[in-house]
């Protein structure tokens, strides 16, 4: 009984999550294009039988870690930062947070290639639209216009998305800013409005970088 047992374990298909995560990893590295059955198969040590038993097609697969990328980075950000009372302490732990998330900054330059891919445009859109939303949002919290808010939450995602456009076509140039943390530090305190007078914004050591 022992022996049917393993025997059972070892033939079940790797899970459905596993071939989205092996997914995501190939398009961070190498773009949507990039992801095929076979090499991931190779990659995840299965056969093909494997996919097929979670997803019909290529597409699908694409699609679903499509969709756990804007599930993770976009709907679940308000989750996670929205509780934050303090708007700018909320826009400064949003800011270290977005750069330092090396991995799914990548995904999203990844994408930013392939904006015009129909499989890829209404997850970029949809993601794009909530984060600039919760960081305008956070900036009219602070007593700004709208017209203001929405500048500098434009400017904070134009710097997001440049800083990892170029980690993706030229690293090198990236590497040469070896403290990471200041240049975020640099960029919250040009874009964040400082507290009045009399007021702290006393918080995490990552408030305070």
């Amino acid at each position: 009984m022992t022996s049917a047992k393993k025997i059972s374990r070892i033939a079940m298909p790797l899970s459905r999550e596993a071939w989205v995560k092996a997914a995501s990893r190939l398009i961070a590295q190498e773009g949507v294009q990039a992801v095929a059955v076979e090499p991931l198969a190779l990659v995840l040590g299965v056969t093909k039988g494997s996919f097929y038993w979670h997803f019909k097609t290529r597409d699908e697969l694409i699609h679903a870690a499509l969709e756990a990328w804007e599930q993770d980075q976009s709907a679940d950000v308000v989750s996670r930062y929205g509780g934050i009372a303090d708007p700018r302490r909320r826009l400064r732990v949003l800011l270290f947070a977005a750069f330092e998330d090396l991995e799914n900054g990548k995904f999203f330059a990844a994408l930013a290639v392939s904006s015009q891919d129909p499989r890829v445009q209404p997850y970029l859109r949809r993601a794009t639209e909530r984060r600039l939303a919760f960081g305008i949002e956070a900036f009219q919290a602070l007593g700004l216009s709208e017209a203001e808010a929405r500048g500098r939450a434009l400017l904070a995602y134009a710097a997001y998305a440049g800083y990892f456009q170029l980690l993706r076509t030229t690293p090198e140039v990236v590497r040469a800013v070896t403290d990471l943390s200041g240049y975020v530090r640099r960029l919250a305190d040009a874009l964040v409005p400082a507290p009045k007078r009399g007021r702290s914004c006393a918080g995490s050591p990552i408030v305070r970088r």
